[in-house]
């Protein structure tokens, strides 16, 4: 075969590849990206109190942040289940969350999350898994394949950890970095859940991956 011939076969087959992953990342756009313009976050209210966020944010003991969304929210003292502390944020646009604290070194996250490891204060490295159970078994509900993958956080990126009802809800995670409580340090994130009536296909991982384009407006 000469130089020629070679080279436009190679040429070819590049391509071929090419275009093969080119479309395989615009049916995933449509398919995983485009519906989440369509989710709205569910304003959820752990307190029947209408001005729970004024009074939560006027605590002594009281925490308050602003997401890059313009977003206020704030949490009081958590308090403990097991080596846990739980506490509910709440939010000045009416969303309330429950929040997760987990001692650094043991954060193992939930829904596909199956562990947290922080690599300074406002980042860290998520690994996604299957075999991650906490919450709900990904295993033997919404997917039967096997996957695993790592995703480098920082403070206030949001993304999709769970996917149900047959995709028109998605449980929402937010990441807050690590935060010290009484003296220890915690690995800190709180969920919310948004719903679509057309919905997503519940397919992972691309459920997650293709979330992180997208802050779900908290």
């Amino acid at each position: 075969m000469n130089s020629n011939l070679l080279l436009a076969v190679s040429a070819v087959a590049v391509g071929a590849v090419l275009l093969s992953v080119n479309h395989t990342a615009i049916s995933d756009f449509y398919a995983y990206s485009v519906p989440y313009n369509d989710f709205a976050v569910v304003h959820m209210a752990y307190s029947s109190d209408p001005d729970s966020f004024q009074l939560t944010k006027q605590r002594q003991d009281s925490v308050c942040l602003v997401t890059p969304s313009g977003n206020e929210y704030c949490y009081g003292r958590p308090h403990n289940i097991g080596d846990v502390k739980i506490t509910y944020i709440v939010g000045s646009n009416g969303i309330d969350g429950e929040m997760h604290l987990e001692p650094v070194g043991r954060a193992a996250g939930y829904w596909a999350i199956s562990r947290i490891v922080p690599v300074s204060e406002t980042v860290g490295v998520i690994t996604f898994s299957d075999s991650a159970n906490l919450y709900h078994d990904l295993s033997r509900s919404n997917t039967s394949e096997e996957f695993e993958f790592t995703k480098t956080v920082e403070r206030y990126n949001t993304f999709v950890a769970n996917c149900r009802n047959d995709g028109k809800v998605v449980d929402i995670v937010q990441y807050l970095g690590v935060v010290a409580v009484e003296g220890a340090d915690y690995v800190a994130t709180w969920h919310v859940h948004a719903e679509s009536e057309r919905g997503i296909p519940c397919k992972y991982p691309e459920i997650i991956k293709h979330s992180f384009r997208h802050n779900f407006g908290i």
